[in-house]
């Protein structure tokens, strides 16, 4: 039996899901893998807690339940991040990254150099952020899955074509399940504005909405997958569409919610016209000959970009092999509990 010893980096929603899809595949990684994941740390904003031989796993269910209530760690035996080393452990770690930070980023670029161990990831801010994190922790043991597409097997399928030695054209994909639904609500016709207060109701957006309407998010992703492709390109050098003008970034969040009814009519205007002709209104991103851009566009209602639901996610892969039918990969792209499926699909990957 192989015992790999796990650090989680983040034990919010998708780090205590991921512990507990852990405890459930015991058997399952027994029998199949002759495996045992073993977490000895586990860090979150205010300290982290170390067990060199690994938790138990009644110990982990009373982690997760103090959590769950809004209560800290039973005890913290060293302190949080940045100023955590979870290398006291050992040098075979791996580290499970489930955090939205750069505060992991030191402990992500010396873990990927280890001859064991290694990264994984969830959090896309270490692979968008300079090429120099990209490099180091990509250049290593390292698998990131969930940064494009929670565990739809986007990641995989581009290295898949990569590795044959297909040659990518062009990457498309619609990449933010908040935006893709806010897309459809004003194709639907629905005011823009009121369309966004439900959303925010309905848990589909930050608290703060104007951290999806931005596109950001979208760009990270895109630009994970532009830097998979070869492309030496930073967040700057990203297009970027936003959803709302950058003189409303000063407005409190409720002056926002208030006064995003004035982007109405122009939001309006927009959609009419990307989507005259049948066309599907999508948050679309675009990858191709060096360049990366987001933003609202109207696709053709027969391709793979406009047959998705309105709050699934697709990445379309156009290649040298599949020109006249691209490959496509689409689904469910969003969520704590399939996320964190992925990210254990990548923890097995990365111990075989």
């Amino acid at each position: 039996m192989k015992t790999q010893a796990l650090f989680l980096l983040g034990f919010g929603g998708v780090g205590r899901a991921l512990a507990r899809q852990i405890v459930a595949a015991r058997d399952l990684h027994a029998r199949r893998l002759g495996l045992r994941l073993n977490i000895v740390g586990i860090a979150d904003t205010r300290g982290a807690v170390l067990a060199a031989e690994g938790f138990s796993d009644a110990t982990l269910h009373v982690f997760d339940a103090r959590k769950a209530a809004g209560l800290p760690l039973e005890r913290y035996d060293a302190p949080a991040l940045p100023a955590l080393d979870p290398f006291t452990l050992g040098d075979d770690l791996i580290l499970v990254d489930t955090t939205a930070g750069e505060a992991t980023v030191p402990a992500l670029r010396r873990a990927a150099r280890q001859a064991r161990g290694g990264v994984v990831t969830a959090n896309k801010l270490p692979l968008a952020g300079p090429l120099a994190w990209w490099d180091d922790i990509t250049n290593g043991r390292a698998r990131w899955e969930t940064t494009c597409g929670s565990a739809l097997p986007v990641i995989s399928t581009l290295n898949t074509l990569l590795n044959s030695n297909d040659t990518v054209t062009r990457i498309e994909g619609s990449l933010s399940g908040t935006l893709a639904y806010l897309s459809a609500q004003l194709e639907a016709g629905r005011p823009f504005g009121a369309a966004v207060r439900e959303a925010r109701a309905r848990g589909f957006t930050e608290p703060d909405p104007r951290q999806d309407l931005g596109g950001r998010d979208a760009a990270r992703k895109a630009l994970i997958l532009a830097r998979m492709l070869g492309y030496r390109l930073t967040m700057d050098e990203v297009a970027i569409e936003p959803l709302y003008p950058a003189s409303m970034d000063a407005l409190s969040v409720d002056a926002f919610l208030a006064e995003v009814d004035a982007l109405d009519a122009s939001m309006a205007a927009r959609a009419a016209a990307l989507t005259a002709g049948g066309r599907k209104l999508r948050y679309a991103a675009k990858i191709e000959n060096g360049r990366c851009s987001v933003g609202l566009a109207g696709a053709d209602p027969d391709s793979k970009l406009g047959l998705i639901r309105a709050t699934d996610s697709v990445v379309v892969f156009t290649t040298r092999y599949f020109s006249d039918n691209p490959v496509a990969v689409s689904g469910r792209g969003a969520g704590q509990e399939v996320t964190a499926s992925g990210v254990l699909g990548d923890i097995v990957s990365l111990c075989a």
